[in-house]
């Protein structure tokens, strides 16, 4: 079985001209105002009818956590980047991620306990299932959002469980994400966008 999630060389990408794609340009060119790009086109996105089904590349766009520790996280991911994409099963309202099968090792030092790694194909696996639904956004409570949500007693406590993220459709069957995560003090922060595409 051959993987959606292995990029074709650069050569050979497609040159995207979608929504997120000519915020991330944006982003590049002016972090403050791209981050606001971001969030008017988070806003702008419509509740995902039908809901997303089967295998979707994933793209990390921006993550916004703390002055210090931003940077040290877009410099890692700029060259460590484990994560390619979710797999959506719309019927069972749940999913999970598919991660690169040379990062495996190292997630297994980091989530020591956890044994919810499942083989994808030859290239990547699958970790940390989700369950699905529409709700009320975390930060935008005026909007109706998907909303993927981590908290499974099967998931790593101290940090994947933490996690919800919520996605938009922004062009048709492309979505833009907001990932949220609950602080051990009990605030929930908006830390980052990603992108899901076919």
């Amino acid at each position: 079985m051959s993987s959606p999630f292995v990029q074709a060389p650069v050569a050979g990408n497609p040159v995207r001209y979608d929504a997120v794609a000519i915020a991330q340009q944006r982003l590049r060119a002016n972090r403050r105002e791209g981050l606001v790009a971001l969030d008017a086109l988070f806003r702008a996105g419509a509740l995902p009818n039908p809901p997303p089904d089967g295998p979707y590349h994933g793209e990390l766009i921006a993550v916004d956590i703390a002055p210090v520790v931003t940077p040290l996280v877009e410099w890692l991911t700029s060259f460590a980047m484990p994560w390619k994409g979710k797999f959506l099963i719309a019927a069972d309202a749940r999913g999970d991620n598919v991660f690169d099968r040379k990062w495996r090792g190292a997630l297994g030092v980091l989530y020591p306990f956890y044994r919810g790694n499942r083989d994808y194909d030859a290239q990547s696996f699958r970790a940390f299932v989700f369950a699905t639904s529409v709700a009320p956004g975390k930060v935008d409570a005026d909007r109706q959002v998907f909303r993927i949500d981590y908290d499974r007693p099967d998931n790593p406590a101290l940090s994947i469980r933490r996690i919800v993220d919520e996605i938009v459709e922004v062009e048709p069957g492309v979505y833009l994400g907001k990932i949220h995560f609950n602080w051990w003090w009990g605030r929930w922060q908006m830390i980052g966008y990603f992108a899901l595409r076919p």
